[in-house]
């Protein structure tokens, strides 16, 4: 009888993976940022914006430090830039806390921006990630998974979750923006990271489980061989 393929694509994706980036993510972007800035508020004027950009040193420490180790921008490395470049850039341009939050929104903006406009490529931004994620960037790997992806159903898997992303970014922009308009700097340092986690957690769960369900290779039907008498 034949094995069944190994799993490839986002059938290859396991929990530890996730959980293991959901601690990271609490620890860098939620819990640094907000000790640091209610340590950091005092110390500075009611108006400075320093406690703020203080509070935004853990993320660029740890993108720096990804960068160096993995000797290359993923796009994880991307899209941690792009934020803190939008975030930078809100906190120079902004005459107050209020706008640097608010600024802060229009990096999902962004983000929507850069996958809308891959669907205009041979392959989506979606089709990049999801190589990534399942290979870990391993050459031979790598191969495996662009053959599969040569399916006629493959591609248009990958647009409809490259859409999906470009429509759920949006939504997570909105919401940030909300934040920042109506929480306080403390509240907000809490609060938005929140708000990333879950939507970023409902937004990566539901992609799975439409790429296992799009994606996934049937196991081949073993046919018993005829006996010639």
């Amino acid at each position: 009888m034949t094995d069944a393929p190994s799993p490839k694509g986002w059938r290859a994706v396991t929990g530890h993976v996730a959980v293991r980036a959901l601690l990271k993510s609490v620890l860098i972007n939620l819990a640094a940022p907000a000790v640091l800035y209610r340590l950091a508020a005092p110390q500075f004027p009611a108006d400075s914006l320093l406690p703020l950009a203080i509070s935004g040193v853990p993320p660029i420490l740890w993108l720096a430090f990804s960068v160096i180790k993995l000797r290359a921008i993923d796009f994880l490395g991307l899209f941690a830039a792009e934020n803190v470049a939008v975030s930078m850039a809100a906190l120079v341009l902004a005459h107050t806390e209020r706008g640097a939050l608010i600024g802060r929104s229009m990096q999902n903006v962004l983000l929507a921006a850069l996958f809308l406009g891959s669907l205009a490529m041979a392959r989506p931004l979606m089709f990049h990630m999801a190589r990534q994620l399942s290979t870990g960037n391993d050459p031979a790997k790598r191969q495996d998974f662009d053959l599969a992806a040569t399916r006629p159903d493959a591609l248009r898997a990958y647009r409809v979750l490259t859409l999906g992303w470009t429509v759920a970014l949006l939504v997570k922009a909105a919401g940030s923006y909300w934040l920042g308009a109506n929480f306080a700097t403390k509240d907000f340092l809490i609060f938005s990271p929140l708000w990333d986690l879950v939507s970023d957690s409902v937004l990566v769960s539901a992609s799975i489980l439409y790429g296992r369900r799009a994606l996934a290779t049937p196991a081949p039907v073993f046919v018993a061989p005829t006996v010639t008498p």
